[in-house]
């Protein structure tokens, strides 16, 4: 049995997703320093940048989540 295209993208981005808020995830800061680099082009960022790129990626996971589970999200 085949899933529809649409299933299909989805879980694609929830993979996507999960990897991206793993990758944020791996780089909070581990002492009292708040020096961070993208990991890809190890450019640097601030705390502030990090929290809001990890929150985004977070509220993304949750909308595709609940799409694909079909669950109404508030």
């Amino acid at each position: 049995m085949t899933q529809p295209q649409g299933t299909k993208d989805r879980k694609t981005q929830i993979a996507e997703q999960i990897a991206v808020i793993s990758r944020l995830l791996g780089m909070i800061p581990s002492d009292d320093t708040v020096q961070l680099t993208e990991p890809i082009t190890d450019r640097p960022m601030t705390l502030a940048e990090w929290l809001d790129r990890a929150r985004d990626s977070h509220l993304k996971l949750s909308v595709l989540i609940g799409k694909e589970l079909d669950i109404p999200l508030q």
